[in-house]
């Protein structure tokens, strides 16, 4: 497991996430979260737009992401 992935919340984010990752860790982020998902030029798109915000949105959006795949719709 990768340290950017370290970075993400694992459960129900209460507070902004502390810290600070450059842009390029951030799109690593998302990377990591949408893995294995088809996307389009337009999700691409967003996601390059998405790593340009502040790094506890993009944890909070990317644990949203990564937690809703890993529960699944049965949860």
């Amino acid at each position: 497991m990768s340290a950017v992935r370290l970075a993400v919340p694992a459960g129900p984010v209460e507070g902004p996430p502390r810290g600070f990752l450059p842009g390029a860790e951030l799109a690593r982020v998302l990377e990591d979260a949408l893995d294995g998902l088809e996307l389009g030029a337009y999700d691409r798109r967003t996601a390059a737009w998405m790593a340009g915000l502040d790094t506890s949105t993009v944890l909070t959006v990317a644990s949203w992401v990564t937690r809703a795949r890993t529960e699944g719709p049965g949860r």
